[in-house]
């Protein structure tokens, strides 16, 4: 089944997504899934392609800050608000926890694009945002998708019982809200630098 237009305009607003605009993914993902259901969309060739366009997006994302903190006009205005042992900090503990931190950024809302653009800053290995990126996004995909064609399946359950849908798409915000707050807090701890990055710092 080709891909259809339904289809690629998700994916271009993915992809726009990806490369840090404020465009909700979920949200996105959530009517993929539905039009799957309603075989607007196919099935298989669609969740590639939106999973397709927001790694590229990603990855231009954080390919622009690797490049953009490589140059050395760059390195001496960071160097300028930067120590040079807080920057080894820094980047010492992205790549001890880069992985975890881009597998959670991906599902904090409002922290993705600041993570991703960190990980650049700090020459985070490509295989391992690669890795990362990939496994996060393939989750989101499916995750989102998934809901969204089962509710699909329910949408004349969901005409019929309009207060019972609008009580546990409450509760469904708050236990997002949750997350959101557990994951942040969860970035904050592990971006804290190891005690011998903090006597290291001192020292300078």
């Amino acid at each position: 089944m080709k891909v259809t237009s339904v289809t690629w305009v998700i994916a271009v607003a993915l992809f726009f997504g990806g490369l840090g605009l404020p465009i909700p993914e979920n949200p996105l993902l959530l009517g993929g899934g539905y039009a799957i259901f309603e075989k607007i969309s196919p099935s298989v060739s669609s969740l590639f392609v939106w999973w397709f366009a927001i790694v590229c997006g990603d990855v231009l994302l954080f390919a622009a800050a690797h490049w953009v903190f490589t140059r050395h006009t760059t390195s001496r205005l960071l160097g300028r608000y930067l120590s040079e042992g807080r920057l080894k900090k820094y980047r010492t503990a992205v790549a001890y926890r880069g992985a975890l931190i881009l597998f959670l950024a991906r599902f904090t809302f409002g922290l993705r694009a600041v993570a991703y653009v960190a990980a650049g800053m700090a020459h985070y290995p490509w295989p391992r945002f690669l890795a990362a990126d990939g496994l996060s996004v393939a989750i989101q995909v499916l995750l989102f998708v998934g809901i969204g064609y089962y509710a699909g399946e329910r949408v004349e359950w969901a005409r019929a019982t309009g207060e019972e849908v609008a009580l546990w798409l409450g509760i469904f915000v708050l236990v997002v809200a949750l997350a959101t707050l557990l994951a942040s807090a969860i970035l904050k701890r592990i971006s804290r630098p190891f005690p011998e990055q903090e006597k290291g710092i001192d020292e300078h």
